[in-house]
């Protein structure tokens, strides 16, 4: 049974008893037991992030910090290095994703790589290994520069944090705006704090530090910063990701609100879920006798895809990419007559499934996974996708194959699962363990950011929201595992899902329990297509 709805899961936004930090509470969409700790720069507060933690918290629990001296935190004695080590060690959960923006992402690297069992992983925003520059390191602002803003911090704090306002916004695309944000700000800094931090960020040198950090690593820089500058990056290790945000400056989570947030979604989402593509694949192959039987949403989605197929005309060759059980092919034969078609998948059982139910000499059939096609570049006009490339670890190697198999001007359609896909079923498990249970889903935002970088254009996006309702909670675990869709990612906990947490599934889900007496399972699903 399907019906068409919008759901909201409810946000929350609580100060912690600590001073120090804002914690804001995963919501219903929460993917990762492990917290995420945002640390800000010199010159601002916990403030600095706007609506960045908001934003996070729909997928794990979030905390701010103010450092020492800043915010609403109290100062501290001393202001080294190490002792900023020791401080933040007694503020940080007992392990986390660490976000640091600026002298706040020079701080996490050096707390990372002396405490590496904390950290989860690391993303640093307009972070330099040296803020300062020198002989060995000529990529930071010139030692002359920086004297002269530390004297005019010693003679007006307040027209320093002015002019800082203006160095952090300079030349970016949205400079006005950021500086008319910032100045609204209330920057609470004390003055003998803001002095040591200045010394501590001229002596901080992580060029040795950064060989010690062994956690996954992401550092963003902005295009116009004239505080990091962007040539810093090539000064970072190979294991460690880069993003450059084209026509941003010092503040790209501000300016460049929604490319960031996405990044940082899908580093955190790489660095916790790996899925297994055996399992899947076996998973998948167990289930084609009964698939079509129970893929009511699947099926659903394939045909709003054909229906959308109207406008293509006449392709010679289409790529049907995650096939399953042939049904989609078929389809599309009968649509496209003349079109050659080859059905995709990475089940061999799937396929042979499908070999056997649709017999036509004129479908090839291609075990292989999405990530590494086998099939010749421009060499078709029409790759069809439904419900399947949810399965990649990584989607940039993926559409990065199906940009290279397209003809110049040919067209990539294709269905997938949003990131409030059984939204309901993720927030009952939340509230029993910290286990992985769902497997993650990709936002609009992130696939659209993912296609541009794969070189598409004239990309459009789609949400649409799908819900079924069940008999039973059973009838609802059943129907995912009929279909295949288990989850298979090494973030699972290893132990088997026990009798007594099935019974508390049961009893949790009786929240969503309709007046009709049925279960509801929502699916939101995203249509898109591109070209090349």
């Amino acid at each position: 049974m399907l019906a068409d709805h919008n759901i909201t899961p409810e946000c929350h936004n609580l100060l912690s008893d600590n001073k120090s930090l804002t914690f804001y509470p995963a919501g219903p969409m929460k993917l990762h037991s492990d917290p995420i700790v945002l640390v800000h720069g010199w010159g601002a507060n916990s403030e600095i992030w706007q609506s960045l933690p908001e934003k996070l918290s729909e997928y794990a629990d979030v905390y701010t910090i103010d450092l020492p001296g800043f915010g609403e935190s109290p100062a501290i004695e001393e202001y080294t290095k190490q002792s900023l080590n020791d401080w933040l060690y007694g503020q940080l959960p007992q392990t986390c994703y660490l976000i640091g923006l600026s002298l706040g992402g020079m701080l996490c690297r050096s707390f990372a790589a002396q405490y590496p069992h904390k950290v989860i992983g690391l993303i640093t925003i307009s972070t330099n290994l040296k803020f300062v520059a020198d002989s060995q390191y000529p990529d930071a602002m010139p030692s002359s520069d920086f004297e002269l803003f530390s004297a005019v911090w010693d003679q007006n704090p307040s027209a320093c944090l002015n002019r800082f306002s203006g160095l952090q916004a300079q030349g970016d695309s949205q400079q006005r705006q950021l500086i008319r944000q910032l100045r609204a700000m209330n920057s609470i800094i004390e003055s003998g704090a803001g002095r040591e931090m200045l010394n501590l960020l001229a002596s901080m040198d992580g060029t040795h530090q950064i060989t010690k950090i062994n956690c996954p690593s992401l550092a963003i820089f902005g295009e116009k910063d004239c505080l990091v500058p962007v040539n810093s990056a090539n000064k970072l290790p190979e294991s460690c990701e880069t993003v450059v945000v084209r026509d941003a400056a010092h503040l790209p989570h501000l300016s460049a609100q929604t490319l960031v947030f996405e990044q940082i979604f899908t580093f955190i989402s790489k660095s916790k879920y790996q899925l297994d593509k055996e399992r899947i694949a076996m998973s998948f192959g167990r289930a084609a006798p009964t698939y079509d039987s129970a893929a009511n949403i699947q099926k659903w989605s394939g045909n709003q895809l054909l229906d959308g197929l109207s406008t293509v005309e006449d392709p010679q060759s289409i790529a049907d990419l995650g096939c399953g059980t042939g049904t989609q092919v078929a389809l599309l034969k009968n649509k496209f007559p003349n079109a050659s078609l080859t059905g995709v998948d990475f089940s061999a059982q799937m396929l042979a499934y499908a070999k056997t139910n649709h017999v036509d000499s004129s479908i090839k059939w291609l075990c292989c996974d999405t990530e590494n096609l086998a099939l010749d570049d421009h060499s078709e006009d029409l790759i069809f996708s439904n419900f399947a490339l949810q399965w990649c670890n990584d989607i940039n190697p993926s559409l990065g194959e199906i940009y290279r198999v397209l003809n110049t001007g040919g067209q990539f359609h294709f269905a997938i699962p949003g990131p409030r896909t059984l939204w309901e079923l993720r927030q009952v498990w939340g509230q029993i363990d910290q286990d992985i249970h769902i497997n993650r889903f990709l936002s609009s935002g992130q696939w659209q950011t993912a296609l541009e970088i794969a070189g598409f254009t004239s990309i459009a996006l789609k949400n649409t929201t799908k819900i079924e309702y069940h008999n039973s909670v059973k009838d609802l675990l059943w129907n995912l595992k009929t279909v295949g869709a288990t989850n298979h990612n090494s973030g699972k906990s290893k132990h088997l899902t026990g009798k007594k947490h099935i019974k508390s599934l049961h009893q949790t889900y009786e929240q969503f329990k309709t007046r009709q007496g049925t279960f509801p399972a929502t699916w939101d699903i995203i249509f898109g297509h591109a070209v090349k």
